[in-house]
This record gives C-alpha cells, structure tokens and sequence, in this order.
C-alpha cells in the first residue's frame, strides 16, 4: 500500500511539474514572437520617454531654484524691492574741482539743441 500511494504522488508531482514547464515554455515563445516584442518594445520607450521628460523637468526647477538663490545673493538691493530705505547717492568728480555737491561745480550752458524758446511756440 505505502508503495502504491508514493507512487500515485510522483505521477502526479511529474504530471503537474510538465504542465508548469509546458506552460512556461509557451509564455516564453509568445514573448519572443515579433508583435510581443513590438509591443514591448513601444512600452519600454513611452517609459524611459517619461523618464527623460520627469528629468528635464527637474533639472529645470533646480537651475530655477539655484538661479533665485544666486540672484538674492549677488543682486544688489533695490528701492523697489525694499521700499525706500535703500538710497543710493553717488559723489561726481569734475575735471580739477571738488566733488559735486562741494560748491565748486561748474555751471555751462545746455547742449546745442536741446534749450527750448519759449518765444518759439507763440
């Protein structure tokens, strides 16, 4: 009896164990058909198309990021930004005088062209 019952579990461990292996073998052929692979192949390029689109956009909001982070650090304050309390007075040296300002400036008639007659207009 104990022979006819092993026996009776080894036919059906090698009847199950070929239609597992018949059923693998036949997923593989139908991967390596030319319509598989097409379709694979198709899936396998919207995918690294994803990737690359999901890089560049990275790669554009660190180089947004790291461009707003150097412009706070190198630009220079403006009045705009931060309101009135930034002025700026710049000193104008004038050929052999004192700077602007000083009370040595030099007074000069306008440039040619630009004085307006008032007399003109009548």
């Amino acid at each position: 009896m104990k022979r006819l019952f092993w026996l009776g579990v080894g036919a059906v461990a090698g009847a199950s164990g070929t239609v597992w292996a018949e059923r693998k073998v036949r997923t593989q052929i139908e991967a390596l058909q030319p319509e598989h692979l097409v379709v694979t192949a198709g899936h396998r390029a919207v995918a690294a198309g994803r990737h690359l689109v999901d890089a560049v956009l990275d790669g554009r909001d660190a180089m947004r990021s790291r461009e707003f982070e150097l412009h706070g650090r190198y630009d220079r304050p403006s009045a705009a930004r931060r309101g009135a309390e930034v002025v700026e007075v710049r000193s104008v040296a004038v050929a052999g005088r004192g700077p602007a300002g000083s009370g040595a400036e030099r007074h000069t008639a306008p440039r040619r062209g630009t004085e307006r007659s008032s007399h003109r207009h009548r």
